[in-house]
């Protein structure tokens, strides 16, 4: 009982001895407590800053790297085009001499047959590889599609198909013109499509254009007439212009039926379907009874075939690159690189197979690609704002 109540006297303290200690207490330790307390949130601030901070720079980084990215992808794309338009030139038309060193092409004459043909061709060879990397390029793609055959409001399908209709016809009648006058100047026409798709947005989008889409516009017809001027002289060049004028017009058209069906569905799904429907439109247009102008030499057939697959090819890269320039950069800032084919697609066709063009054919090409980069940089700009 002496130790029990030895040890109890050692370790508790009586009130009068709790009182002195705390009133010692409050005045010294317990400014230490606070400032310890202080010091452990300071270092706990400190390593949640060096956290973030570690985490920014490592989400920066590739961001960085995916721009830089995205940018040769786009830049990538916009060659692979350009070229498949020069390619189209050495297939359809007369034979044409490449680096100035030796005749090749003209497998094909400039007939509406034959652009069926070759454009039959080509998608021979995209589809397929197209349906092969859907899957990878956005993984509910076929759950999509299916969505999309079985809802009852069938507006979007309509517009969609609508859409590759009108690409189809677009492409056939640029072949017949870039056969006619050239590549540059064909698809400098061809670009005229903001001419209309700035008013049909205002009708169908409520998109009033502003003051700097109205000069632009005012740019890009200017250009236009001023690529087409030397190419109406003559019938067989001035039916080349036409072709290229109602090109732009169905390409135009193409747009905006695209731009309503991006709005209930994922790009990759309407492209599926815009391919194939280009693949039907020429196969039926192809197996109709009519004199379309259909003929491929004996000794053109390899070279037509060879140059079906090429313009394939550079098809499914061309939109493969830009598919993925757009996923990494963003489509406002792509739009500003793509606006360059025009001006590419005429020095590609000035150094590979020679084609000449006036000087006022140059300023024309020049303005329109100024016209359509202006735009790129307004809808970034507006994109921008909206975010």
């Amino acid at each position: 009982m002496k130790q029990d109540q030895s040890w109890d006297d050692l370790h508790l303290p009586n009130q009068n001895e709790e009182s002195s200690a705390s009133s010692g207490f409050s005045t010294d330790g317990q400014e230490i407590i606070e400032l310890r307390k202080t010091n452990e949130r300071l270092k706990q601030e400190v390593e949640d800053l060096r956290a973030q901070s570690q985490l920014f720079l490592n989400s920066q980084k590739p961001k960085m790297s995916k721009m830089k990215l995205g940018l040769w992808l786009v830049l990538l794309s916009t060659f692979a085009l350009s070229i498949h338009n020069v390619m189209v030139r050495i297939t359809i038309g007369n034979p044409i001499k490449l680096f100035g060193l030796f005749t090749t092409g003209g497998f094909i004459q400039p007939t509406i047959g034959n652009s069926l043909l070759i454009l039959w061709m080509r998608m021979l060879v995209v589809v397929p590889l197209m349906i092969g990397i859907a899957g990878f390029l956005y993984p509910r793609v076929w759950q999509d599609l299916q969505k999309l055959l079985l809802k009852r409001d069938r507006r979007a399908l309509w517009h969609i198909l609508g859409s590759g209709g009108f690409l189809f016809l677009s492409q056939v009648l640029i072949y017949i013109a870039i056969a006619r006058i050239g590549p540059g100047a064909a698809v400098t026409i061809l670009f005229m499509y903001p001419l209309l798709t700035v008013p049909l947005a205002w009708w169908l989008f409520n998109d009033r254009p502003t003051r700097l889409r109205v000069v632009v516009m005012a740019l890009i017809l200017l250009g236009v007439i001023l690529t087409a001027v030397p190419g109406l002289i003559g019938a067989k060049l001035g039916g080349g212009v036409f072709y290229a004028v109602f090109s732009g017009v169905a390409f135009a058209l193409y747009l905006i039926l695209m731009q309503l069906g991006f709005r209930k569905v994922h790009p990759v799904p309407v492209s599926v379907v815009q391919f194939l429907t280009v693949l039907v439109c020429t196969s039926v247009s192809l197996s109709m009874p009519l004199q379309l102008g259909v003929s491929v030499s004996a000794n053109g057939r390899s070279g037509f075939l060879l140059g079906g697959l090429v313009l394939g090819a550079f098809t499914l890269v061309g939109y493969l690159s830009n598919n993925f320039g757009v996923r990494y950069m963003g489509a406002a800032q792509a739009s500003i690189i793509a606006s360059s084919g025009p001006v590419l697609t005429a020095l590609l066709a000035a150094a590979i197979i020679r084609t000449k063009l006036d000087g006022i054919q140059m300023v024309g090409i020049l303005l329109v690609t100024i016209g359509v980069t202006a735009l790129s940089f307004e809808r970034m700009r507006k994109t921008a704002k909206s975010a």
